[in-house]
């Protein structure tokens, strides 16, 4: 992409003003390449101050003005997000920059529409589905990725359907694992900067050698003698200079999206000693890796692994039949997915069946077969199958529905069928379950292999509300995860039933 006089973005760049001084690569050398990559499908999961806003915010103009882009969608989390923007960050470059930028941009009737050129820029806030109605663009900039909610992405990206450009450009912290960006750049090429030791021309990845857990020495950053923290070459223990580094894909195969990671680590802005004292004191690990590593991360208490759900298998296979009483959940989507269980003695409870149905009717069976009690289903979205289903076994089957307002115990309305709870608090629950292995399966088989993914697709995220900024804990789907609720809406009907005396197992 280049101007009239042939002077392509990378160089274009050379003669902003940026922050209220000219722009320069110097010490910035790990963004030479990325100024320089033309791909149309580019992925940016970083650290925080590593300079990536500001480039979008460059390649917006330029686009606008040299790329014969006719609309331009840069996306944030909320509303407030773009007024910050606006201010902050156009305003001061086109101050700085009156005789470019500032010439460009022409003002519009709407504050979060900007007029470069002859390109429209829409500011939007994610959250807000109206705002991404009706806009034909050729480049989408999604900044902050993570803090959006899937189906706005999803919404943006029908804005490109009739653009021959098509190009994206995704940014953010990352949060969890394969959740927003992480999952999005596990889906490129995958490039890593990696340092070039000057003593003995190996390289050294100072991300992917940095722990994963706390409390583990760090082989990359060495105190010296003098109380110095230094960047360390693995081979040789050389110090290493963040500027001689070179971008490195790890999926060279992958051709169709453009993926990059920055670190804090290998910024000349940020003290190694910083990082390293924060990572032996710091109590929050999930900013830490997200903010200064530029990494997913997620408590082990926050996620369920697979390899701790299937250590709660017993040697008994899935049932057809049992005396009971018994429990069900029953999770809707393409197939009806189905848990059964029964209280145990020792132990919370017992699953005793597991499936996947395609009809409604097939559930009478099981309901029959197993004796059950009281089972809980997913309301939505064939709630009139649901409510027929519940209908034939009235008393004993209840249509669940979430509501984050609502605290402490469950609803159950016998009348209209239904219960009622809060989402986190009951997913609370019966993840504790798993957690205290207070909860047996039946014996590792393809389906309890299934079921132990399912959980572990599911993740607990602290989410700050756009309104009020109270922040509250939700579970966020990493994954396909219709066992998860199934087991919930099971643990649901279990927990909450009376005690009954107990056959011997």
């Amino acid at each position: 992409m280049g101007d009239e006089a042939g002077k392509p973005f990378h160089e274009w760049v050379k003669d902003i003003t940026l922050d209220g001084k000219p722009f320069t690569y110097d010490r910035h050398e790990y963004l030479i390449k990325p100024y320089e990559d033309s791909h149309p499908h580019q992925v940016e999961m970083k650290a925080t101050q590593m300079g990536l806003t500001s480039k979008a915010m460059l390649r917006v103009a330029y686009g606008a003005r040299y790329g014969g882009y006719r609309g331009i969608l840069y996306l944030f989390p909320s509303k407030s997000d773009v007024t910050d923007f606006s201010k902050g960050r156009i305003d001061p470059l086109i101050d700085d920059n009156p005789d470019s930028i500032g010439k460009w941009l022409r003002d519009t009737d709407a504050a979060n529409i900007k007029r470069i050129w002859n390109a429209f820029l829409y500011l939007r806030g994610m959250k807000s589905r109206v705002g991404l109605k009706s806009i034909p663009v050729d480049l989408i900039v999604m900044d902050e990725l993570d803090e959006a909610p899937q189906n706005a992405v999803d919404m943006a990206m029908e804005r490109m359907a009739h653009s021959e450009f098509k190009e994206i450009l995704k940014l953010s912290n990352p949060t969890l694992p394969d959740y927003g960006i992480d999952k999005a750049f596990q889906e490129t090429d995958q490039h890593f900067w990696l340092l070039k030791c000057e003593h003995c021309n190996a390289y050294t990845d100072l991300v992917g050698e940095f722990p994963t857990e706390a409390n583990k020495d760090v082989p990359t950053l060495i105190t010296r003698k003098d109380g110095r923290v230094i960047r360390v070459c693995l081979k040789c223990q050389g110090e290493l200079n963040p500027s001689n580094g070179q971008w490195v894909p790890k999926r060279p195969s992958i051709t169709d999206k453009r993926g990059y990671q920055y670190s804090q680590l290998f910024s000349h802005y940020v003290n190694p000693g910083d990082i390293l004292h924060k990572y032996r004191t710091t109590n929050n690990l999930t900013d830490f890796y997200n903010l200064k590593v530029g990494t997913a991360y997620v408590e082990a208490t926050n996620r369920l692994s697979v390899q701790e759900v299937l250590a709660l298998c017993g040697d008994y296979g899935i049932a057809s039949e049992d005396r009971g009483p018994c429990y069900m959940g029953v999770d809707q989507g393409k197939d009806l997915h189905v848990v059964v269980g029964k209280k145990h003695s020792q132990q919370a409870g017992q699953i005793v069946h597991m499936g996947v149905y395609r009809d409604w009717e097939e559930l009478d069976r099981l309901m029959r077969n197993f004796k059950v009690s009281r089972c809980v289903v997913d309301a939505l979205p064939e709630t009139r199958n649901a409510r027929a289903f519940a209908e034939r076994f009235r008393g004993k089957i209840y249509l669940n529905y979430y509501n984050e307002h609502q605290k402490g115990s469950y609803a159950w309305n016998e009348k209209e069928l239904i219960v009622s709870c809060n989402r986190t608090e009951s997913l609370d629950a019966s993840h504790k379950e798993i957690m205290d292995q207070a909860l047996i399966l039946p014996k590792e088989c393809e389906i309890t292999r299934e079921f132990a993914k399912h959980l572990h697709n599911v993740a607990k995220k602290l989410e700050e509300d756009e309104e009020t900024g109270s922040k509250r804990y939700v579970y966020v789907k990493l994954g396909t995860d219709h066992f998860r609720h199934a087991f919930n809406y099971e643990a649901m009907a279990r927990q909450n039933s009376p005690n009954l005396l107990f056959p011997d197992f």
